[in-house]
């Protein structure tokens, strides 16, 4: 066994975690002042005229896969998180931060249990489901030409896909506070965030004060479902391309590459040539 193992078998993970966490906290305290942090009241937002990307996904996405409870929780903690989201200000070159945002989610705060993947596999923790949140947002700015810092891919894929309308692996998992989403704002004017909760869906908006003079298109390439072992696996590559006013490219690169387990049957339509 070596020295790593042994100190997972010994260490409670919850101590384990504690140690990971702090790790972060120098690094913020440098930061801080790189970090957007302000929030407009509804009167300041009307500058805020020109949309750059939108994008709406339900609360429920795949019914009857959770419990109840962790269902419920789940709608707290996203409508809790939205909260304090919406409104915020990304001015330009500073850097959004979820968790900086957010804060830790804890009961106190007003977060609940609920459905969230823990060293590998399905479990039940406070805050759980808020990763619907970070999906949200990445999605939001890679279509708003935002510049990713940091971003963490789901390693598992739990549920087959259901109402899906954007590329397999466009989100983002987020784990307080070692594992973020990071966005800088690369533009020369500031962007809006609006969040909010309409009718069972997360609608999501990032807005601008100026037509920037482009648009933004998310697409995937080479996606595919293989089996790698016993397991069945997930796999594509998420490209952006950036388009003129008069239809022209700007700009066509690669933002992320996705590989990861699924938990389910992949479709029988994925499987054609599969031997």
């Amino acid at each position: 066994m070596n020295a790593r193992s042994l100190v997972r078998r010994l260490v409670p993970f919850a101590v384990r975690l504690e140690v990971r966490r702090m790790k972060r906290w120098p690094a913020w305290l440098v930061e801080r002042s790189t970090l957007a942090h302000t929030r407009l009241s509804l009167g300041d937002r009307e500058r805020f005229n020109y949309l750059l990307a939108c994008h709406q996904s339900p609360l429920d996405r795949t019914p009857g896969t959770a419990p109840p409870r962790l269902q419920r929780g789940k709608e707290r903690n996203i409508s809790l998180a939205a909260s304090m989201l919406d409104g915020l200000v990304i001015q330009p070159f500073e850097i959004f931060s979820y968790h900086r945002v957010v804060g830790r989610p804890t009961r106190w705060r007003g977060f609940r249990p609920g459905l969230e993947l823990r060293e590998g596999a399905p479990s039940c923790g406070v805050g759980g489901g808020c990763c619907q949140i970070s999906n949200m947002l990445h999605l939001l700015a890679l279509r708003s030409g935002m510049k990713i810092v940091e971003r963490h891919r789901h390693g598992l894929d739990l549920f087959p896909d259901h109402q899906r309308t954007v590329p397999f692996g466009c989100g983002a998992t987020i784990f307080y506070n070692y594992a973020d989403l990071r966005f800088e704002n690369p533009l020369s004017q500031p962007v809006l965030l609006r969040l909010t909760i309409q009718n069972r869906m997360l609608v999501g908006e990032i807005w601008t004060t100026d037509d920037p003079g482009w648009t933004v298109e998310v697409y995937e390439v080479g996606h595919r479902f293989f089996r790698e072992g016993e397991h069945w696996m997930r796999e594509n590559h998420i490209h952006r391309r950036f388009r003129l006013a008069d239809g022209s490219v700007l700009l066509d690169e690669e933002v992320a590459h996705n590989r990861g387990r699924i938990l389910y049957e992949p479709p029988e339509e994925a499987l054609c040539g599969e031997p």
